[in-house]
Formats: structure tokens, sequence, C-alpha cells
């Protein structure tokens, strides 16, 4: 059994492939890589992590007298397919974000908008809103387990420095970005749809009665029905990140092996 503490220079370079690995992962992955957590907590989460792995997983193989620039290649395709695992999960959240960024912008709250610690990016108050529920599921539903057990699982289906970025590969991450969409769609179609019925009530009562002030009474109409649908659809958004969930395995599985 390989031995950290022996500090034998193959296994310890072994060991910092390993890291190299799981700091991929953390780099990228939803809620572990959330900017607002502290760059200390996810070196020491992945160092520990790494000592883990390291007496379990076979030590690569790097040679006795490894060249720099080697290495440097190595650790980089290291890096990579933890990105790859941890970013597979963040386009899925993505979706989420988007069906609430649509759905804000029908609501009138397309204006109002939040500083997101997780992105360091504006997003408005309805996508906020479900990227932190989804957020909170994911965790609940133990996503972060699925990540690393996708970790543990793509040395069995990419050795250290053998990621190849196939064109198998690329459609994978390509249909992957495709589901930003679908996913979005899926989650607020139903809101989408009332609220665009809403808009189009609200257009023919400005025709049909000049006199009303569509916009003293439009604003504060589709604001609180938006709110109201919001709760109403709550159960069935929770039930459609639920079904999200339990494909992510499947869809990091599905990556590993076309890498």
């Amino acid at each position: 059994m390989p031995n950290l503490l022996a500090f034998d220079p193959a296994q310890f370079l072994g060991f910092i492939v390993i890291f190299a690995r799981v700091s991929g992962v953390l780099i990228s992955a939803p809620v572990l890589g959330d900017q607002n957590i502290p760059v200390q907590i996810k070196v020491a989460f992945a160092f520990v992590l790494s000592l883990i792995f390291f007496p379990v997983l076979a030590a690569p193989q790097v040679g006795d007298n490894p060249d720099l620039l080697d290495i440097i290649v190595l650790l980089t395709a290291e890096v990579g397919v933890g990105v790859l695992i941890g970013f597979s999960a963040r386009l899925l959240l993505a979706g989420v974000a988007l069906a609430g960024e649509v759905i804000g912008f029908q609501m009138g709250l397309g204006i109002a908008s939040v500083f997101d610690p997780s992105s360091e990016a504006q997003v408005s108050l309805i996508g906020q809103i479900k990227i932190s529920f989804a957020l909170l599921l994911f965790v609940v539903l133990d996503g972060h387990h699925i990540l690393i057990r996708a970790l543990i699982m793509s040395y069995r289906h990419i050795e250290p420095g053998k990621l190849e970025l196939s064109r198998a590969l690329l459609d994978h991450y390509m249909g992957l970005a495709g589901m930003i969409f679908l996913v979005g769609l899926q989650i607020g179609a139903p809101l989408i749809v009332a609220m665009m019925a809403a808009n189009f009530s609200i257009g023919l009562i400005a025709r049909s009665v000049p006199q009303v002030n569509v916009f003293v009474v439009g604003f504060p109409f589709t604001i609180a029905l938006g709110l109201l649908l919001l709760m109403l659809a709550f159960p069935f958004f929770i039930e459609a990140l639920g079904a999200l969930h339990n494909q992510l395995g499947n869809i990091l599985d599905s990556g590993l092996r076309r890498g």
C-alpha cells in the first residue's frame, strides 16, 4: 500500500496528480466550487479527499525521472478532468437560473436584480430564489456525494494523463449546453405560459377600455399573479429538480465514458 509519509518522490508526485483532479472538481462544481467558500477551505477539503483516495487508488506511474514539461501537461489534464465533472453538474443548474430569469422578466421584475455570490454576477430576484432552492436541494439529495462518486469512477474510465478531447466528448458537452434551454423551458413553461396569458389579457383590456391606465394596473397585477403562481407551482418545482437530480449520475458517467 502506498505510504505518503515515506516521502518517496514517485509516490508523492502521484499524490499531487490525484490532488490536481480533486481540485478541478472543487473549482467548477456547484456548492463546492462557489465563490463565497474561502479558498483555504477548498484547498483543505481537496487535500483531505486526496489523502483518502491515495491509499485506495492506484498511484499514477510517472516514471523515475519525469520531465518538467510532462509533469505540467499531466497536471493540467488532471485538473481538466475534474473541471469537466463539476462543470457537467453546474450546466444543469444553469437551466434553473434561466427559467427564473425569463419568469422574472415576464413578471416585470427584470430590472430588479441582486448580486449572486456563487457566480459573482447580477441575477434577477426570481432567478436567485430558484437557484438558491436548487442548491439547497442539491445538498439535501446528496448531490455532492454523486460528484465524489463520479470522481472515483473517473479513474476507471480516464487514467491519469489519458484525457482525450474526442469528438464524442465534445458532442456530449454540446448536448449538455443545449440542455440548459431544455431544463429552463421544462421548469419555467407553466409560469411562462400563464404570465403570457396574463399580459395578453391586460393588452385586450387596454384596447377595449382605453381609460384604464395599464401601467398602474398591469404591473401590480402581473407581480401579484406571478408570486401566487410561484407559490402554487413550488411543489412541482421541487419534483422537477428531483427528477433532474436523478439524471445527474448517468450524465456524469456518460461524459466520463467518452473522455
